[in-house]
């Protein structure tokens, strides 16, 4: 059986709109909603009432879907900005009204009426910041190297050129974690920070600039000795040759950005003879390098247990 087509009423529209449109003037917003929602549902909805959802939606609460909806109305040229950016300072997403406000003066549109939220919204930003690098500041100085490395593990990139200070601070200090101290390079050298750091660690003393660090060299190491590994023990026992690659990398992350000082040969037979001790439940370390092994193993056991 064909399905009919249901014609609405030609006064419809006209008095849904009416009864929606008053409704929201006297602020009964989800009186307003339920007229608003029959006329779209009905296909008898225009932007002009996607906007007036929008506002419907705002005020009962629903800012993530209202912003949603007037984002989709903006894209298509129509919406309203003054809701938008109303929104966003509601949501506290302060970055976000800065950079649309920005975006709106480029392209020559009179933001005249949008100062006081700028202003308002950079105000807050630079409080966040302040109050953010104070919080920052106060866990780096302390010895909680646990909350240090969930701290990095959740941070906003886009503060970081506030905390270079912090992390350059931290990195100078011989006593600070060797972990913490690599997780803070390889954020430095992501956001491409150009600024000179001493970096201490082991008794060991570096000038970098972490968005120069050469990560190449580091993997021509790690490739080296695993390689004399792999050509004595790969075959002969798998499970031995794995255990020393696990070993021998994370020697690797722990003492970044230093380099092993020796040979490869040297340290591929440095991570037999450590893993052979520790299968025989041996704890005294004769060889200077398989102390090493065994201190950086330690460490990082702490770490990966947190």
């Amino acid at each position: 059986m064909k399905e009919r087509k249901v014609v609405p009423h030609p006064y419809v529209k006209e008095r849904l709109l009416t009864e929606g449109m008053n409704a929201l003037k006297e602020k009964r917003y989800k009186e307003a909603y339920t007229y608003l929602t029959q006329l779209k549902e009905l296909q008898l909805h225009d932007d002009d009432v996607e906007m007036a959802l929008v506002v419907c939606l705002f005020e009962m609460g629903h800012v993530e879907e209202a912003k949603e909806k007037c984002e989709q109305l903006l894209k298509r040229g129509k919406g309203d900005w003054t809701v938008y950016i109303s929104m966003l300072v509601h949501l506290q997403q302060y970055d976000e009204v800065v950079a649309v406000i920005h975006k709106l003066q480029r392209k020559g549109m009179d933001c005249t009426p949008f100062l006081p939220l700028l202003q308002f919204s950079e105000k807050m930003i630079r409080s966040q910041q302040e109050q953010r690098s104070k919080q920052y500041k106060a866990i780096f100085e302390s010895d909680q190297w646990t909350k240090q490395m969930r701290t990095l593990h959740q941070l906003d990139l886009r503060t970081v050129p506030h905390l270079v200070p912090i992390f350059s601070r931290y990195l100078h200090d011989e006593m600070k974690h060797p972990i913490v101290k690599t997780t803070m390079l390889h954020i430095l050298r992501k956001e491409q920070v150009m600024e000179p750091m001493t970096v201490k660690k082991f008794g060991q003393t570096m000038t970098v600039i972490p968005a120069e660090l050469d990560e190449q060299t580091q993997k021509s190491w790690i490739e080296q000795v695993l390689d004399i590994v792999e050509q004595i023990w790969a075959t002969q026992n798998p499970t031995m040759y794995e255990w020393c690659e696990q070993i021998w990398l994370r020697y690797m992350v722990v003492t970044y950005p230093f380099l092993p000082e020796g040979s490869a040969q040297q340290w591929a037979t440095a991570l037999y003879t450590y893993v052979e001790q520790c299968e025989t439940g041996q704890t005294v370390w004769t060889n200077p390098l398989v102390a090493k092994l065994y201190e950086a193993e330690k460490l990082w056991l702490s770490v990966e247990s947190i």
